[in-house]
């Protein structure tokens, strides 16, 4: 993948450049750097580049001093005309007040802006995270399967863990891994009322949204699956679920995105989350199942090892993703104070839903399925996680067995 960084200050570009590189696949070689908008659109003339990091306080030519809008004129001239080759991700970063103020009014074509601070690590996980779910996009477009194979449901997992936790389903798993592809696909078959289903199971290279979303979209080309699956466990909002709770996305946000806005001369961040819905064909089933006191009780009852006191129950609320571990109770209030009806944080499903919504077609309807083994804060425990791994992945088995197939 081919990047390009647009960034006059020589420290920030080195943060960067050393930030990018910290991603499996992207070396220096791949990312070439200038320092004005000129010089970046003499270059966008002559040939393409996959990813540009834009600074937004930017000098229109190399002898003149930067502007707030210098970023954004830069974009507004290289996707108004037809002589340049525009770029398919755009991420925009400044530390500059009123860039950041100006970018918060209009944000035209870039793909996220991030609030620049050298004495934080906030901007660089939010940079790696933007760039893999670009690298995943471009991978998916150069790297496609070689071949098609036959799937119904493919279910995703983060950790390792909880695909072992599907795999110690009661079928017979086989592993397929494809020439060029490091993934190894775990393949079963299931009866239902309705003729035989066939599932195929992995997990992702990493926790997050972007190893999700390339891992959802090599399924999806791959095996171009009916339904797409999340498993594994997520953390819940005290008060509304209870540890070992099954959480079902509806809908499914980053919590994480939005704009900086100066109030009252002071930086704010303004959340402002794109929601995902579940299929209105298949929320009707989730519900149902949701509420099925008879297939619930059976999951729990049939769990061999210490599980909860009180009985299994299932939600079908909104879930929040994003892209880091929350273990501070404050940052879950006030996420949550940004969504009432908030029941559960955790880092991948937006991924999922992301690369379901915008795959070619027919496209597969997502949906997740995670169990709380935690309330996101500093009284994490590992005593539920095992009951929360096996409520996930044997609540999939039955819905796939007792609603899918009667479909």
């Amino acid at each position: 993948m081919k990047i390009l960084i647009v960034e006059d200050d020589a420290s920030k570009l080195r943060n960067i450049a050393a930030a990018l590189t910290e991603i499996d696949g992207i070396g220096l070689d791949d990312i070439a750097s200038l320092t004005d908008a000129a010089a970046a659109k003499r270059l966008l003339r002559e040939r393409n580049v996959d990813l540009i990091v834009l600074d937004l306080h930017l000098p229109d030519r190399i002898d003149l001093p930067p502007t707030p809008t210098g970023g954004l004129d830069f974009m507004r001239s290289i996707s108004s005309r037809p002589d340049f080759f525009v770029p398919t991700h755009v991420v925009a970063i400044s530390g500059n007040s009123d860039a950041l103020s100006t970018a918060a009014e209009d944000v035209g074509e870039l793909w996220g802006v991030i609030r620049y601070d050298p004495t934080s690590t906030q901007w660089r996980d939010q940079l790696k995270s933007r760039v893999r779910y670009a690298q995943a996009a471009w991978r998916s477009m150069v790297g496609r399967p070689r071949e098609t194979r036959p799937g119904d449901v493919a279910i995703l997992t983060a950790l390792n863990e909880e695909l072992d936790a599907i795999l110690r389903l009661p079928l017979e798993w086989s592993q397929f891994k494809p020439e060029g592809d490091g993934t190894r696909y775990h393949e079963a078959t299931i009866e239902t009322g309705n003729g035989p289903m066939r599932l195929v199971a992995a997990t992702a290279s990493r926790m997050g949204m972007a190893a999700t979303a390339a891992l959802a979209s090599k399924m999806i080309d791959l095996y171009r699956p009916s339904y797409l699956v999340m498993a594994g466990v997520t953390g819940g909002v005290r008060g509304r679920v209870n540890l070992g709770d099954i959480l079902i996305a509806d809908p499914s946000y980053d919590w994480g995105s939005g704009k900086y806005e100066i109030v009252d001369g002071q930086q704010e961040f303004a959340p402002n989350p794109d929601q995902l819905r579940l299929d209105p064909d298949l929320r009707p089933d989730l519900v149902k199942a949701s509420k099925d006191s008879t297939l619930l009780s059976a999951i729990r009852s049939s769990y061999p090892g210490t599980k909860p006191d009180h009985p299994l129950e299932c939600h079908v609320e909104a879930v929040g993703s994003g892209a880091a571990v929350l273990s501070d109770a404050a940052i879950v209030e006030d996420i949550k104070s940004h969504n009432r009806k908030l029941h559960g944080v955790e880092m991948e499903i937006y991924g999922l839903m992301m690369a379901a919504e915008i795959c070619a077609k027919p496209r597969p309807l997502a949906f997740s399925v995670k169990a709380v083994s935690d309330f996101a804060d500093p009284t994490k425990a590992d005593d539920v996680r095992p009951y929360a791994l096996y409520a996930s992945a044997n609540f999939i088995l039955r819905f796939v067995t007792d609603y899918l197939g009667a479909h």
